[in-house]
């Protein structure tokens, strides 16, 4: 046997979309929001294999050379070491960044006395694994990541905070020779900021928003939520939280249907609005930063987060010789791969795969024949030299780098 379908499990988070999910696989709606559709072996979901209710890693530890591969094994073991999820977000999830391999291990170490004695939400370590991801508009998306140029966030915010800015940020220098060093300051000093202070500044920002026509930042053509629209509509739910005004510190990037965006870990990030692919490292590692009703340690994200501005631009692809589009990734756990309608000769295979299928329907011929409904994913063994694709419609590939 070398491909077997596996089924996924469905994560109902309040941030998620009643209708998308259950669309793309081709289920019932019962009206609760279908936020997450992970596919992969991490405990706090893991996939199944056929109709059995056994696990997808012992499964694949029962044979492991035969699914992961001499040089998996070697790298990995018989782990792995990524976790593929649909993603449908209606309302913006928490703002937060993930950690490199070095803060994940020695942040898994430093807790380890302390596990015991609290429950996991309260954990901010999951596993001692580093958190990289890339996520694939199947509709348009908006993100936040990274922040902006200090010249763009200081007039933002001595526009919509003008009191406030000059009783509590004006020592920010914005001609100062290190711009990062100084929205290091501004961002430590709004998320310390005594309640007192923080909630006049956040009622001031939230009038000014209500009131001011012209905004900075306002772009997009209405499919997109825009910087505003993003505070306004977390204000509710979150009246007291400096994450607010992060719409105004961060890029908002909006992404076409075919586009994605990598994240590297470090990066403060958020998902606003939405349905995509994610593929990203088998780690439920998360710090945040804002917008939630979760735990935030303020302390642990600024050792994590890495503060400095950028322009975000969507992940680079590349064709390869079987026709199939690379997403250009610097991660050696995951990589993920497009396939349109046509047919497709896969060559000379090194790495497990997941096929899963979002539109139409896929001829798989290898040893066996499968067809691949929409909906549906599977897993190939490594150890299959080579196999053709009929793809009508959508079909994402997840593997291992060689």
């Amino acid at each position: 046997m070398n491909i077997v379908q596996i089924k996924g499990q469905i994560k109902e988070y309040d941030w998620g979309n009643p209708s998308f999910i259950p669309s793309l696989l081709c289920m019932d709606e019962d009206g609760k929001p279908k936020a997450e559709f992970w596919m992969g072996t991490h405990p706090s979901g893991e996939a199944t294999v056929g109709e059995t209710s056994e696990g997808l890693s012992s499964f694949l530890q029962k044979d492991s050379l035969h699914w992961f591969g001499q040089a998996h094994l070697d790298r990995f073991g018989d782990t792995l070491p990524l976790l593929l999820k649909v993603l449908a977000i209606d309302r913006p999830l928490s703002i937060q960044c993930h950690p490199t391999e070095a803060q994940a291990q020695e942040g898994w170490r430093k807790e380890a006395s302390l596990r015991p004695k609290l429950p996991k939400e309260l954990w901010n370590y999951k596993d001692p694994n580093r958190k990289a991801e890339i996520i694939y508009a199947l509709t348009p998306l908006t993100a936040m990541c990274a922040f902006r140029m200090l010249d763009q966030i200081v007039p933002a915010l001595q526009l919509l905070i003008p009191h406030s800015y000059e009783k509590h940020f004006s020592t920010i220098d914005v001609q100062a020779s290190d711009p990062d060093k100084e929205i290091a300051k501004l961002f430590k000093k709004l998320y310390t900021m005594k309640k007192e202070d923080l909630v006049p500044c956040i009622q001031e920002y939230i009038t000014s928003l209500k009131q001011k026509e012209e905004l900075p930042f306002a772009t997009g053509d209405g499919r997109f939520l825009e910087s505003k629209g993003i505070a306004l509509s977390c204000y509710s739910a979150y009246p007291e939280d400096p994450g607010l005004f992060c719409p105004f510190l961060l890029n908002v990037k909006h992404l076409e249907p075919g586009q994605a965006l990598y994240l590297e870990p470090r990066t403060l990030h958020a998902y606003v609005l939405g349905n995509g692919i994610e593929l990203m490292s088998a780690s439920d590692n998360v710090l945040r930063g804002g917008l939630t009703n979760k735990k935030i340690d303020v302390e642990e994200l600024m050792k994590v987060l890495d503060i400095k501005a950028k322009h975000v631009e969507p992940a680079l692809t590349l064709k390869g010789k079987s026709g199939r589009v690379h997403l250009l990734t610097p991660t050696e756990e995951f990589h993920l791969m497009v396939c349109s309608s046509g047919t497709y000769a896969i060559e000379d295979r090194k790495s497990i795969e997941l096929l899963f299928c979002t539109e139409g329907s896929v001829e798989f011929s290898g040893d066996e024949k499968v067809l691949i409904k929409k909906g549906e994913c599977y897993i190939v063994a490594a150890s299959l030299q080579e196999y053709q694709l009929k793809v009508d419609g959508n079909l994402f590939i997840a593997d291992v780098p060689r």
